[in-house]
């Protein structure tokens, strides 16, 4: 493994609530590790030099031992975040998790409920979801980052009044990527121009989140294979040349 990877997403499970259909974590596989052999997985990316675990999904928050799995992160000394769509984001929630999480991130697409839905991102209340969630997270003094991807259907709209009044600390703006075999069916229609995702792009650059932070924007291109990302069995994924290969953990990490 490369001495210049600080960080690792680890997918911990492949259930989800929702069905955004851009999605590239859809084929994760059922199988998930039992926390123990998570531990040891955490223990192993610790070992190797990972400072930061971002646990994603599917949606992360169904996982049962979530909350265990970010306290055994943190007392390894990592930095943890966690990419959730909000929906099960409420204070109980947040309560389990306050004081082993560092970041948490909110994904959300449109300013128009409507457009989710469409998506696939929720049923109609997702925009209010994310309002009331983000709430949540600066009253729990947890840092925010919003997650935006650009779709077809999203690339002329204006977000910045949604984004001011969600107040995150960090906004990353990405160009929807296609993956064989993950979301090249359901996506059919939603992507767009390198063109015309610069004109998103544009529009928000702006943005002032905080005094010289401003959004992160990431080309379809520029994403492929630049995350180290796990599955919920532990092997790692690749999606080099836009489309999946499976790696042994170990043989990844002894790699250097």
């Amino acid at each position: 493994m490369s001495q210049t990877i600080k960080s690792a997403n680890w997918h911990i499970t492949n259930r989800c609530n929702y069905a955004c259909k851009f999605c590239f974590a859809q084929n994760l596989g059922r199988k998930e590790l039992s926390f123990e052999d998570g531990v040891i997985l955490l223990e192993k990316l610790s070992k190797h030099g990972i400072e930061k675990i971002n646990f994603a999904g599917g949606e992360p928050l169904l996982h049962p031992r979530l909350a265990d799995y970010c306290r055994e992160a943190k007392n390894l000394g990592m930095t943890v975040s966690i990419v959730t769509n909000g929906s099960r984001l409420n204070r109980e929630m947040i309560d389990s998790l306050k004081g082993n999480v560092d970041w948490i991130g909110l994904s959300i697409d449109s300013s128009l409920d409507s457009v989710e839905a469409e998506l696939g991102r929720g049923f109609g209340n997702h925009v209010s979801q994310i309002i009331e969630a983000a709430n949540l997270i600066h009253e729990a003094g947890i840092r925010l980052k919003v997650n935006t991807t650009v779709t077809s259907k999203t690339w002329m709209e204006n977000m910045k009044p949604l984004i001011q009044l969600l107040h995150p600390d960090r906004w990353k703006v990405m160009q929807m990527l296609v993956i064989t075999g993950e979301n090249d069916e359901s996506s059919a229609g939603l992507g767009v121009s390198n063109g015309q995702f610069r004109v998103f792009m544009e529009r928000h650059r702006s943005v002032c989140l905080a005094p010289g932070v401003y959004p992160v924007f990431e080309f379809a291109d520029e994403m492929e294979d630049s995350y180290f990302m796990i599955r919920p069995d532990g092997q790692v994924k690749s999606d080099k040349g836009k489309k999946i290969t499976l790696y042994d953990l170990d043989e990844v990490l002894s790699d250097e």
